[in-house]
């Protein structure tokens, strides 16, 4: 079977088995609310702080002005990585229950939620660790005053880092709560595994999010954009009324893609994992389709035995 090919059998087992637990999709909710509440409200205050700390300083206030600037920028960093928290926090438990469901357990919500308050405190560190390497990529790739060969170069550079970050730790969440170990033995472990699943985990990743982006996203996107345009250009009140509503449902098809999306990524890494530990293809998921994710670093695919004495 082709990549691609194999890689559509993973995205429809993935589907198959959210569909077949429609309740799995809370956790992906959760995670997006619970995040930009969280994050929104801690980073409003970080931005206030940062306002009045530039106001005392233009004011000749300088104690004032730079305490307020440090309390400011402590509070955006502390909201983004308290933001990240409370959505890992949801989607931890959506690997415990996703875990419970592939091997034919009931899905038991009060054991998802303590599983993953279980892991706080790894979750807090590998939420700090993403929000250091997303700043780090944010710094090579730099603003748009460099001249143009140096921005298109950095810009690559920056892309290649965070590419290769988002694979080496795409199994961290799952050995983080499934596995008796803190976040940087996880990302050690993740890696581990990673390196005989190099192509086509990350294919089946991206195929997933093809299907919802152009089943959801899209369209959403294009009524988001027709209803601000129809609003704006219009510009009479049933005009601008219409033009609201076509881009609330925009908004809302571009929200469900990204629910079921993330769903479906965790369900696949978590069978992948399974599968590349030793447990055996699990569910909907087949030994011939995992044993076809799954390959060396010379493209072959590898058994199943191969990976796990890798990891």
């Amino acid at each position: 079977m082709s990549r691609w090919g194999n890689s559509r059998e993973l995205t429809k087992s993935s589907y198959d088995l959210v569909k077949q637990n429609p309740e799995m999709n809370r956790y992906a909710v959760k995670a997006a609310v619970a995040g930009a509440v969280i994050g929104g409200i801690g980073s409003l205050v970080g931005v206030v702080l940062l306002a009045v700390g530039d106001a005392a300083l233009d004011g000749s206030k300088t104690v004032l002005g730079i305490v307020a600037m440090i309390l400011g920028a402590i509070a955006v960093v502390g909201a983004v990585i308290a933001g990240l928290t409370a959505a890992n926090l949801q989607l931890a438990a959506l690997v415990s229950a996703t875990d419970d469901v592939l091997h034919g357990r009931p899905l038991d919500h009060d054991a998802a939620r303590s599983a993953a308050h279980a892991k706080l405190g790894t979750l807090v560190r590998w939420s700090a660790i993403s929000v250091a390497v997303g700043a780090l990529v944010g710094f090579i790739r730099g603003d748009s005053d460099n001249g143009i060969v140096v921005q298109i170069v950095r810009t690559l550079l920056a892309g290649i880092v965070a590419s290769l970050w988002a694979i080496v730790t795409t199994l961290v969440l799952p050995i983080i709560v499934l596995e008796q170990v803190g976040t940087v033995a996880a990302i050690k472990r993740s890696a581990s595994i990673i390196r005989g699943t190099w192509g086509e985990s990350v294919f089946g990743t991206v195929r997933i999010g093809a299907r919802f982006g152009l089943v959801f996203a899209l369209p959403g996107t294009l009524l988001l954009a027709g209803g601000i345009a129809l609003g704006l250009i219009v510009r009479s009140t049933p005009a601008i009324a219409a033009g609201a509503v076509l881009a609330v449902v925009g908004v809302g098809l571009i929200f469900i893609g990204a629910v079921k999306a993330a769903t479906c990524r965790n369900v696949f890494g978590i069978a992948l994992y399974r599968w590349a530990t030793g447990d055996g293809a699990l569910g909907p998921f087949t030994d011939a389709d995992l044993r076809g994710a799954v390959r060396t670093r010379g493209g072959s695919p590898a058994a199943a035995d191969e990976v796990a004495a890798a990891a």
